[in-house]
């Protein structure tokens, strides 16, 4: 399998970052993979190479890089170092506990890259196996075998408490007062979980042996890592593909409409109530199961049917709320003189609540204000609309646009001729193509009845 050195710029760097979606961490395993084939192919590096310098460590490391994959992965286990080898380099001023010998930092394997789903696997494999299964102890503690066979090649006469010196200081703990004539450290004990008896430290230094990284076998098998994303690509159709960027897409959404809707935030109803509903159906959505019980390559499942709905109805609150800052923009823009960028008064933006929250409201300034001019001129632009089109009909004069609804209101108050005092009466009459409605509230004055 021939690959490129990355595949796209676009694709962060690095391990696969879990705060991402799960298509964008596959693209970073695949350049990790990648990366990893070029410098085994190209040669291992400088720290990899050799244990210490001169031609016959650097042939000696050359001639591990030309070996074939299967070759490399499948080394003779029964294949010791003798003396030391795979040192990196000292350990401040730290000698070992048993021997006058410095403390050497091992050349180690790189950790091991993993995607969201495969922790997700690791994780369900584990939790079904049980805390006392041997596979699961060798699962748990494969990177830390290959750490102390690396710290042993490289302190043939460390004992499991250098190791823990360097690999996990916090369970060394020193002696005090500290000894001024033995500056090195080597005064003390492990802590009690590492005193456990059988405990998993234990168990896997018993089992280590003395083998530096270049010799072991490989934590991760690049090849056969890559091989995985491209069969996790071929084998789902485009719309799969896309479903995983989804979260991704309605969070930069959500974003977006938050940017672009500040000058409008003040006077859309329940603005910031609504952008952080829809952020937490975000964060929702992000950690919705995207595991191949619903996503496979059969189709999807009733789970990614309910996940399809709970997208759309998201959507269709974002169109509602885009659709009201739209409206916002628009209103201050046809009624008000101010800039677009510019903020605006209260009564201004009293007003546009008004009109957003309902069909009616009350101008401040009355039938005379500029608002009400503004608007009687947005009323004859509608009416002329139609006969700009080639609807020629003659308006008697009237500027505005036939009316969708007429009321008539009559209203009683004051002293009566008769019966002295009057009480408020109050009657409507509300006529649309449709309906006709009559409504009335009305009193009576109890001195005299």
């Amino acid at each position: 399998m021939i690959l490129p050195k990355t595949i796209s710029r676009c694709v962060a760097s690095g391990f696969p970052d879990s705060r991402t979606c799960l298509l964008h961490q596959k693209l970073q395993m695949l350049n990790v993979c990648m990366e990893r084939r070029t410098l085994r192919d190209g040669g291992l590096p400088f720290a990899m190479r050799a244990s210490g310098t001169g031609p016959t460590a650097t042939s000696s490391s050359t001639g591990q890089a030309e070996q074939s994959d299967e070759e490399f992965f499948d080394c003779s286990d029964e294949e010791q170092e003798s003396g030391a080898t795979g040192r990196l380099s000292r350990l401040g001023n730290m000698l070992l506990v048993s021997s006058d010998e410095p403390l050497y930092i091992p050349v180690t394997q790189e950790p091991v890259p993993k995607t969201e789903d495969q922790l997700e696997d690791d994780a369900e494999v584990m939790l079904k196996l049980g805390p006392g299964s041997e596979l699961c102890t060798q699962m748990m503690s494969a990177s830390l075998l290959s750490d102390m066979e690396s710290f042993k090649a490289a302190n043939p006469a460390g004992q499991l408490e250098d190791f823990i010196r360097w690999y996990s200081p916090r369970d060394w703990i020193e002696d005090e007062p500290v000894d001024e004539q033995d500056p090195f450290g080597r005064k003390g004990h492990l802590s009690a979980r590492m005193l456990i008896p059988g405990n998993t430290w234990q168990t896997v230094w018993e089992g280590a042996r003395a083998i530096p990284a270049r010799r072991q076998k490989r934590l991760f098998d690049d090849t056969r890592e890559a091989e995985k994303v491209l069969h996790f690509l071929e084998s789902r159709t485009i719309g799969q593909i896309a479903q995983l960027t989804m979260a991704t897409l309605f969070h930069v959404g959500v974003l977006t409409l938050t940017q672009k809707a500040t000058p409008e935030r003040a006077v859309v109803p329940a603005f910031d109530e609504t952008i952080d509903r829809m952020t937490a159906a975000c964060c929702r959505l992000s950690r919705e199961n995207w595991t191949s019980s619903h996503t496979t390559s059969t189709g999807p499942g009733p789970r990614a049917n309910s996940q399809t709905k709970y997208e759309q109805q998201l959507l269709t609150e974002m169109m509602q709320l885009e659709c009201t800052v739209t409206q916002a923009r628009s209103l201050r823009r046809k009624l008000f003189s101010a800039p677009p960028g510019e903020s605006s008064s209260g009564n201004e933006e009293k007003l546009v609540q008004g009109l957003l929250r309902s069909c009616e409201t009350d101008l401040p300034e009355g039938a005379s204000s500029p608002v009400a001019s503004r608007l009687m001129a947005l009323f004859g632009e509608a009416k002329r609309a139609p006969n700009e089109q080639g609807e020629q009909q003659q308006t008697g004069g009237n500027s505005l646009p036939d009316p969708i609804e007429k009321q008539f209101t009559l209203r009683l108050s004051g002293n009566t001729v008769s019966k002295g005092a009057g009480t408020p009466q109050f009657l409507r009459a509300i006529l649309t193509p449709q309906e006709f409605r009559l409504c009335g509230a009305f009193s009576r004055n109890t001195t005299f009845y």
